[in-house]
């Protein structure tokens, strides 16, 4: 069964995300006031609004903050056309910065889909129809590839990016904090300390969440058995991999496959 789910959300204060997390659907993420401090994929970014971000599946993602007005457009591929999918795979993690005129042209459509009455007469194709010109809207601006590796507003160690990005090249062997302490000639204390400090969860949490993730993508995307994904995202077992992930996700990967399956 496709999906698409509309939800404006705004903040007076600090707030902050609680854990990091990846979906099966791609997340339209549009930042119309504040300034956000965004964890995409494996680097942290400033979002200043007016700005649009496009969160592609399967993909760790993490906000915090001070006050702000957002909106999110969650869809599921199924729900999409050839056009649609196109466009925002093309535009998937890119910073798509805004004039004061899109600004006002994206809050109006965002509005407007926020604010359709699902229980009127053609709902859904009036909600289709807003959502394909916001499409449309998003094709024709101009964007900017993010950098994996570097931030221009928001500090991460060295130290921290490398790990990052050894962390998702070899999330599947048989890794401990001594091992990869001993990798960059750290000690195991540096690195809880500086995951702490500037993304916000230990070490083994983000092998975890990138664990987890990869096997959620693999789910969905093949038939291979619980047994060989647990494998192939590096867990100690099949049973350890359904307790982690029904901790995690509050189902479990069979029911997780199935929930996925019929979707499409």
């Amino acid at each position: 069964m496709n999906f698409i789910e509309i939800e404006k959300s705004s903040k007076t204060e600090e707030w902050s995300m609680i854990d990091l997390h990846s979906h099966s659907h791609f997340e339209i993420y549009f930042l119309e006031k504040g300034n956000r401090d965004f964890f995409l994929s494996n680097a942290l970014y400033r979002l200043s609004a007016p700005v649009l971000i496009i969160i592609p599946p399967h993909v760790l993602h993490k906000t915090e903050g001070s006050a702000f007005i957002r909106h999110n457009v969650n869809v599921d591929e199924s729900y999409l056309d050839s056009f649609q999918k196109h466009v925002l795979n093309e535009k998937a993690l890119s910073i798509i910065k805004l004039s004061q005129t899109q600004l006002n042209i994206f809050s109006e459509i965002l509005n407007q889909m926020d604010n359709v009455n699902k229980l009127q007469k053609f709902s859904d194709l009036i909600l289709k129809s807003l959502f394909s010109y916001l499409i449309y809207q998003i094709n024709n601006i101009p964007h900017n590839r993010l950098d994996a590796n570097t931030s221009k507003d928001k500090y991460i160690p060295p130290l921290v990016l490398k790990v990052i990005k050894y962390l998702n090249s070899n999330y599947a062997e048989n890794l401990s904090l001594n091992k990869i302490a001993e990798k960059f000639y750290t000690s195991k204390g540096m690195l809880i300390y500086n995951f702490n400090k500037y993304i916000k969860c230990s070490p083994f949490e983000y092998l975890l969440n990138i664990k987890i993730t990869k096997a959620k993508e693999l789910l969905q995307k093949t038939n291979k058995s619980v047994e060989e994904i647990s494998e192939l995202c590096g867990f100690s077992s099949a049973n350890y991999f359904g307790l982690v992930f029904k901790k995690k996700e509050k189902i479990s990967p069979l029911a997780y496959r199935k929930l996925q399956k019929e979707k499409l």
